[in-house]
């Protein structure tokens, strides 16, 4: 696309939505886009967003918020990501998800089918991946730093029982979604980074829980744990809590290689931290802040100040809206297309089958492969073609 007109940008749910505003924001003053309409099944949200945000337009289906937008961020509760993704490619609307892309298998395929089919772009906004100190880490995992990577973790706990109903009292998607199913039914935020960092993707898990001891109303077990075999043969292991009484640890990573290895903070206090066999003192870690001068990218060296996630939120939506101005991802960058965002997501969806099968290995599907959309003629994006 080469219109140097803004893109108009809507958002479909209201309560994260303002999450992308901060981004949004940044591409306005630079007349990159302009923040058009909004939906929301839920009225009075939609209307709190947009006298808090100044969005001219209010709509009372996502269907009128496609008519009325180039571009949609997709805010809304994590079953609805990929049929209004699917909904907005038909259309020709360009389209950021949330996390993660999809809650099943069918709802993977068809969305790779419409990804193809489509002359609009899709990404995924995994926010964790644009987090500063994963930033660097994935700068220098790609540099050969820390030599051949075979081992990574990544853990998300956050315990988000408050979160279960509605102000009415009524159960909230969440409460089906994400804790009223078991297993790994929050991937992307463990696994994005780490499929970044290891430049692979995962083809089979293993999934096994502790048993529900916190929360007994809810399926899901209080901690999960998945591990996970990539194609070239590492091994990663993710933990997701989102029950347990404890103060939340949403960010945790650490990887090893063969001539290093990464840390993430763990406590209030601590600092993520690196050692490199040949730079680091033998024996002693040294700060990743030591290493920003050289591994930390310039486009994310100054986040805006009022994006959430440690600053992280501002980036997908900027590196999205760059992308689809200029035909082309950004330099530097690492876009979440749809077979990115379907190997951070698809190991979760399978998850559940393992777990249920007492941690069996289960393969995940390689998106790559998905049939839909290839027809007589493959699209621009089909791996077949």
């Amino acid at each position: 696309m080469t219109n140097r007109e803004p893109l108009r940008i809507g958002i479909a749910g209201a309560a994260r939505g303002a999450g992308f505003v901060a981004g949004v924001r940044v591409a306005e003053s630079a007349g990159a886009a302009r923040l058009e309409a909004v939906y929301d099944p839920d009225s009075s949200a939609v209307e709190r967003f947009s006298r808090e945000n100044d969005v001219p337009t209010t709509c009372a289906s996502f269907e009128e918020l496609l008519e009325r937008v180039d571009a949609v961020v997709l805010s809304s509760p994590q079953h609805h990501h990929a049929p209004q993704a699917i909904a907005a490619l038909d259309a020709g609307v360009h389209v950021l998800s949330e996390v993660p892309a999809a809650v099943s298998l069918l709802q993977s395929e068809a969305l790779v089918g419409a990804v193809r089919a489509s002359t609009a772009t899709y990404a995924m906004a995994e926010n964790y991946c644009y987090i500063r100190a994963n930033l660097m880490v994935r700068t220098m995992a790609r540099s050969g730093v820390f030599g051949e990577l075979y081992y990574g973790e990544g853990e998300y706990l956050h315990d988000v029982r408050d979160l279960q109903q509605t102000p009415s009292g009524q159960r909230s998607w969440r409460s089906y979604w994400q804790a009223g199913r078991n297993g790994f039914t929050y991937p992307t935020h463990s696994l994005g980074p780490l499929l970044q960092w290891f430049d692979d993707r995962i083809v089979a898990v293993s999934c096994v829980g502790t048993g529900n001891h916190t929360a007994p109303e809810h399926e899901i077990d209080d901690t999960v744990v998945l591990l996970a075999r990539t194609r070239r043969g590492a091994l990663l292991r993710a933990r997701l809590d989102m029950l347990s009484n404890r103060p939340h640890l949403m960010d945790y990573y650490s990887l090893q290689g063969t001539t290093g290895a990464y840390e993430a903070a763990r406590a209030i206090g601590q600092e993520p931290r690196v050692y490199v066999r040949g730079r680091s003192t033998e024996g002693a870690w040294d700060s990743l802040d030591s290493y920003a001068a050289d591994f930390l990218p310039a486009r994310y060296a100054q986040p805006p100040t009022s994006a959430g996630h440690w600053g992280a939120d501002a980036w997908p939506i900027l590196d999205f809206l760059e992308t689809v101005r200029e035909g082309r991802p950004p330099q530097d960058s690492m876009p979440v297309d749809v077979y990115a965002a379907l190997n951070m997501t698809l190991p979760g969806v399978v998850s559940e089958a393992s777990i249920n099968q007492g941690g069996t290995w289960i393969a995940v599907p390689d998106p790559t492969r998905f049939t839909a959309g290839i027809g007589t003629e493959p699209g621009r994006a089909s791996p077949l073609a």
